[in-house]
């Protein structure tokens, strides 16, 4: 093509379609983002009540263990309930009249009642000294209406995340847009190329004038066109990417240990460091516990013969459970008597009906003098960070176990 008004007409709609691609393509991204700081929020504030309802789990549990402190329980309830009320809130505030949302969050209000009211049953079992009727509140209501609970926060946030989540929608119109400003860059691209031919130049005829007119010369001479071949795309050009071809990109989550993780750890360390009483190490070992998101927590030590392990410390087991647990052979097939022989931590990934758990051998120069075996909750006992915390933990733990030498 080689009218230049043609040239820059041309040039021009490419750059007027380029801009409003682009401004096509900013809007559905800031969308995109919006919609996925939208959901981020609505998993942060669920993963905030479930640990709520986990912690106050925790604490009705360690009712029933003998010398645990029932004031310092009764606390540490209150606290997780502050914690699960404040973070319903926020997920009605974020519910904006959906129905289905609002209605899973008045039965979990209600699930909350009941709650409240099994744990002061259970204290006034304890109280009373009916450990059994303890026992069995703890085990069979609380249980119970915790599910309850649990199952109506999931339900809400599956009604709340359906409509953040467009970013899949989004991304794929985004490459739908891409494509066709591509698409339209090289079809005037391939216009815009020279045919390799100027315009016919005048020709000054000699014939008769009655035989040929430069007129009628100029009416039937025609200028060249480019190639049918040249009107197509290159074999390796792009071409636009067909709507069900496009696949939704997912971030990668790469498992990183947050600066408030590694604060605790250092505070739980420095407790670990300055016990002077049994109350002091439980608490300590209680919020160790915590910080790996462990249901319950058993420091194992040799017997004097060396031959089997026995309990020293214990976390989140109630009393009943403890008194079950036998000794542990050093040559038996499990994880922790593993992690005694070989001095090597050693990780069981969950399984749909049990939960993970890793095993830290407590090590000091004259070798292996313990394990350090807790429950993991939620899966996390693969994570490289939860490893790393419980190798911390138990390296402070094992200054403090006496040795033979000692």
């Amino acid at each position: 093509m080689t009218r230049s008004s043609v040239r820059i007409a041309l040039v021009l709609l490419l750059i007027a379609g380029v801009g409003a691609a682009a401004w096509q393509l900013y809007g559905r991204e800031a969308r995109r983002r919006d919609g996925l700081r939208q959901e981020q929020s609505l998993d942060a504030l669920r993963e905030q009540v479930l640990h709520a309802i986990d912690d106050s789990r925790t604490a009705q549990q360690a009712y029933l263990a003998q010398g645990q402190g029932l004031d310092f329980w009764e606390a540490k309830f209150a606290e997780a309930m502050a914690a699960l009320t404040q973070g319903l809130a926020a997920l009605r505030t974020q519910a904006n009249g959906q129905p289905a949302a609002v209605e899973a969050l008045d039965a979990a209000d209600r699930a909350l009642k009941v709650y409240e009211g099994v744990d002061r049953r259970i204290r006034g079992f304890v109280v009373n000294g009916s450990g059994l009727m303890a026992a069995d509140t703890v085990y069979e209501d609380g249980l119970k209406t915790s599910g309850v609970m649990r199952s109506s926060i999931d339900q809400a946030h599956a009604a709340l995340v359906g409509p953040a989540r467009t970013g899949y929608d989004e991304r794929r119109l985004q490459y739908i847009v891409a494509g066709a400003a591509a698409g339209a860059g090289i079809l005037v691209s391939l216009l815009l190329l020279p045919t390799g031919r100027t315009d016919e130049p005048e020709v000054e005829l000699h014939a008769p004038e009655s035989s040929l007119h430069l007129g009628e010369r100029a009416a039937r001479v025609e200028p060249l066109t480019p190639a049918a071949d040249t009107l197509r795309p290159a074999a390796d050009a792009p071409t636009p990417v067909a709507p069900a071809a496009v696949e939704p990109r997912r971030a990668a989550v790469t498992p990183a240990v947050p600066d408030d993780a590694l604060d605790a750890t250092a505070k739980v360390c420095t407790d670990l460091a300055r016990v002077k009483d049994a109350d002091e190490l439980r608490d300590a070992l209680g919020r160790a516990a915590r910080l790996l998101d462990a249901s319950g927590v058993i420091v194992w030590v040799p017997d004097r013969g060396g031959t089997e392990m026995k309990p020293l410390l214990t976390y989140g087991y109630p009393e009943e459970a403890l008194r079950r647990i036998p000794t542990l052979p050093r040559d038996q097939d499990n994880a922790t008597a593993a992690a005694w022989r070989d001095a090597v931590t050693q990780v069981v990934d969950a399984t749909d009906t049990a939960p993970g758990a890793i095993a830290v051998p407590l090590l000091v120069p004259q070798g292996c003098i313990g394990v350090l075996a807790a429950e993991i909750r939620h899966g996390r006992e693969a994570a490289t960070a939860t490893r790393a915390l419980a190798q911390i933990v138990a390296a402070q733990l094992a200054v403090l176990i006496p040795t033979e030498a000692d």
